[in-house]
């Protein structure tokens, strides 16, 4: 056997991990992924799930804003027919001191009902 005494065979030594000559600090160690050199133009323009996102938060925004004007013109129109049915109520309730009906506001609340058929 020939002794080692050739450049190309000389066994390698490994790097110093706790030294400064490692690979991550060396200068021209090539990074494969590189940082981004303009991160502040990435934050300002919103990736496709930041825009998929804020159009699910306009949509859910109209139906909310939907269902709150449906909801206000049902308790509206509620109010109303409480209204009508409270009058009604107390037109037919009326009594005479002896109990007999008040014929008066009956025939009173038939004539607006005619009147509101007629108008249709």
């Amino acid at each position: 056997m020939k002794p080692n005494t050739q450049k190309g065979n000389a066994p390698r030594k490994p790097p110093q991990k706790n030294g400064n000559r490692t690979q991550n600090n060396n200068q021209n160690f090539k990074q494969k992924f590189k940082p981004k050199q303009n991160q502040q133009k990435s934050q300002d323009k919103p990736n496709k799930p930041q825009i998929r996102q804020m159009i699910r938060q306009q949509n859910a925004a109209k139906a909310e804003a939907e269902r709150q004007r449906i909801k206000a013109e049902k308790d509206a129109r509620i109010k109303e027919y409480k209204k009508q049915r409270l009058e009604k109520t107390k037109a037919i309730s009326k009594r005479t001191q002896k109990g007999q009906p008040l014929m008066k506001d009956r025939m009173q609340l038939l004539l607006k009902q005619i009147e509101e058929m007629k108008g249709r």
